[in-house]
């Protein structure tokens, strides 16, 4: 398909999870331990699977940095997220430009494409 996938967690308890993902759609990429502070390349689109505290528990001060990151390297993000959080994207500078809800038995999550 002419995708380069590179994933990244700052916890390494998820990165074989996201292989997973990746794998489950019949793609591949390099999947490591990294914070999205420290990405320096420019990417076409990024996809943030916002932590629901569970594994990794963050403040929604450090939330709103890990969409800043994303905004300041990707000309789009998809943000994957188990709570409303508009307020913090408009905040942050990005601009919704699509929404979709999907659910997976009582687990909801909504999926926002932001530029």
């Amino acid at each position: 398909m002419g995708i380069d996938i590179v994933g990244s967690d700052r916890n390494r308890l998820i990165l074989g999870g996201t292989r997973e993902n990746i794998a489950h759609f019949g793609l591949s990429g390099e999947v490591k331990l990294n914070n999205i502070r420290d990405i320096k390349n420019q990417d076409d689109v990024a996809i943030i699977d916002l932590p629901y505290n569970l594994c990794s528990v963050i403040t929604p001060k450090e939330k709103a940095e890990m969409l800043q990151s994303a905004c300041r390297f990707a000309r789009k993000v998809v943000v994957v997220s188990v709570e409303p959080i508009d307020e913090i994207l408009i905040d942050v500078g990005f601009c919704i430009i699509d929404r979709a809800v999907v659910k997976k038995g009582s687990f909801t999550r909504e999926v926002i494409i932001c530029k």
